[in-house]
Formats: structure tokens, C-alpha cells, sequence
């Protein structure tokens, strides 16, 4: 697309090229001579009304709206197939991905990040998968935020995958966000699609950050997306135990920055309220809560003090610094605020 855009004045003028001026701009012979063939079955005007009977909106490289973020890639989309509107671009982007097995120490850090950040105008970007994917977009319209969802299939209701999420879709539509795809209409989602559409949801953003993800999994791909695009890579510690926190926790190895509280990411004011407002939300949190006070003490203590399981104290101890009412001063030592 590139080579064409350089080659001819407008693309009108590309699609009704002859194969030697193809050739001349660089494209390869046999894919010149597979386009031309192709070309007898397309019709521009029936694409032009698909894209009006299903709602969407084709953004092209050369467009005003495409958002600008996406243009510094190596290998930007050369066109955006959009449902919905998408967002002021020089609001803050900011990709939250993880694993689609998502835990209840993952959705709890989901919320207790993407909540105030949502409320604060940051916009919301992931790839409406199962497990933290959907528990971002859905944390932020809970809170009345902008989400834009990144499909690796087309954004016509047809192809939405999972499927169990037209509704979430639909909700993102009703919040002023958006759906979008570089996949046209009708293409059907496909293994080999998801980790291309991976970069797009990085590229959008200011940075991304990773909630629990294995090694292997395709949020390490939309992190790499992101560290070539030279934008900021955040990561969620946790336990060394976990699969799931692998990933992470190995990018925080890499230098990767590591994000306890909203503020770590964008300079929002919620500790106050957060703390003034702090109520345990299980016998544990209470235990533990209770066993600290202004005085740095151990873990150590705790454990003895609560007689609870190491990595049960572990997990709480984190969801209780991310929400701000107590600080880790090191060494294993923490505090009440």
C-alpha cells in the first residue's frame, strides 16, 4: 500500500492500473497478476453501501482522523474499518491486556487501576478477549469511560469474537467508544490475525500495561508491539508462584515500570479518597489490616500476628497498597497510611 501511495496520485487510479505499472511501483509480479484478477470480482460502489448497512466507517492512512499515534508504526494499517466513533486523540491512550484466564487478584487489580483511570478521561484500549481484556473495557464503562476494542476479525456483528461479547460491544457503541478492525467486513477471526491486530492496540496508546499473563501469552506480543513503537511498558507484580504472573513479573526484569496504584501510570489524586473511604473487604483484609500500624513491621509479623497463608498475606498485602491504604517501605516491611 505504501509502494502505491507513493507510485500514484490518488488510489482510484491504483485499482485501475494495468500490470506493468504495477510492476513499476514495486509490486511483485505475482502479486500484481493475483490483484488483477481479483479485481473483476470487487465493486468499490456494493463495498461502499456493505460499509453503510453495517455502520462502519473506513479510515485510510491519508485521512485526516486516523489517529496519529498509529502512523509512527513500522507497519501501520492502511486502513481502519471503525464502528463508533473514536476518540479525541490527544486524550491519553492507555492498552490494558492480560490473560483470558484471568484470576480474582487480576480482576480486583483491573478495577482497582482501571477505575480511577477511566473516571480521569484516560482512554481504555484492549482486545475484547475473555478475562482481563473484557474486565478492562467493562471496569471502564462501569465507570462511564471511553473504551476502544481491537478486533483480529471484522467489526460487522457477524464476526465479533467472542461472540459472547456483542453485548459488551454494544455497550461500548452506547459510550461513545469504539469497535475497530484493519480486517474488512465479513473476514471471520481467524488464529493468525490476532497477534497482527496486537500491534494496533499498542500503537494507539500512550503505553500498555500487562496484568497477569503467562509466558507465552499474546499480551507479551502487544508489550514487544509496544517497545518498538518507543512507548512505555507498565507491569503489575505478582506472585513468583503463579503462571499467570510470569509474564509480568519477567518484564519488570526487562525494566519494565512497575505499576501498584493509577499514579504509577498517570498523575491522578485518588489515595485520599480511596483511603478516607477504605473499608476491608474480607475477614483477611481486616486481619491484615488491623495487624499494621505507622510502624514499619515485617511480613514476618504479620504472619504470626495473623496466622494466615503466605501467599494469600502476599496477594492481600498488594491489593491493599494498590488501593492505597498502605505502603511497602521495603525489605518486606509495610505500614499503614
Amino acid at each position: 500500500m505504501q509502494k502505491l501511495m507513493r507510485r500514484f496520485p490518488s488510489m482510484k487510479q491504483a485499482f485501475e492500473a494495468s500490470v506493468s505499472s504495477l510492476l513499476e511501483a514495486g509490486i511483485e509480479a505475482t502479486v500484481a497478476n493475483r490483484f488483477l484478477q481479483e479485481r473483476l470480482h470487487l465493486n468499490p460502489e456494493k463495498e461502499l453501501e456493505s460499509l453503510v448497512m453495517h455502520g462502519v466507517s473506513a479510515i485510510t492512512y491519508k485521512d485526516e482522523s486516523y489517529p496519529p499515534l498509529l502512523k509512527t508504526l513500522y507497519d501501520p494499517p492502511a486502513v481502519l474499518f471503525v464502528r463508533g466513533k473514536l476518540p479525541d486523540p490527544t486524550r491519553k491512550h492507555l492498552a490494558v491486556v492480560g490473560s483470558r484466564h484471568a484470576t480474582a487478584y487480576g480482576k480486583e487489580v483491573v478495577r482497582l487501576l482501571v477505575e480511577p483511570l477511566a473516571t480521569s478521561g484516560v482512554v481504555i484500549v484492549s482486545g475484547l478477549a475473555y478475562g482481563i481484556d473484557a474486565h478492562a473495557h467493562q471496569t471502564t464503562l462501569d465507570r462511564n469511560g471511553t473504551t476502544i476494542a481491537v478486533l483480529g476479525s471484522g467489526v460487522d456483528e457477524e464476526n465479533i469474537y467472542p461472540s459472547a461479547h456483542r453485548a459488551l460491544v454494544s455497550q461500548i457503541l452506547a459510550h461513545q467508544g469504539a469497535v475497530i478492525s484493519e480486517y474488512p467486513i465479513g473476514t471471520h477471526p481467524l488464529k493468525q490475525y490476532f497477534p497482527m491486530r496486537n500491534r494496533i492496540i499498542a500503537g494507539l496508546c500512550h503505553g500498555t500495561l500487562i496484568i497477569e499473563a503467562s509466558l507465552k501469552s499474546g499480551s507479551l506480543i502487544t508489550a514487544r508491539a509496544a517497545l518498538d513503537a518507543g512507548r512505555e511498558v507498565y507491569a503489575v507484580p505478582g506472585a513468583i508462584t503463579s503462571p499467570l504472573c510470569e509474564g509480568p513479573n519477567n518484564l519488570l526484569k526487562m525494566g519494565a515500570i512497575p505499576v501498584t496504584t493509577a499514579s504509577d501510570i498517570y498523575p491522578i489524586q485518588t489515595t485520599e479518597k480511596m483511603r478516607e473511604t477504605f473499608t476491608p473487604k474480607t475477614e483477611e483484609e481486616k486481619a491484615i489490616y488491623e495487624s499494621l500500624d505507622h510502624t514499619p513491621r515485617h511480613i514476618e509479623e504479620i504472619l504470626q500476628h495473623t496466622k494466615l497463608d503466605t501467599s494469600l498475606v502476599n496477594r492481600t498485602l498488594t491489593l491493599l497498597e494498590m488501593r492505597g491504604v498502605i505502603h511497602h517501605e521495603g525489605g518486606g516491611y509495610y505500614v499503614k497510611k
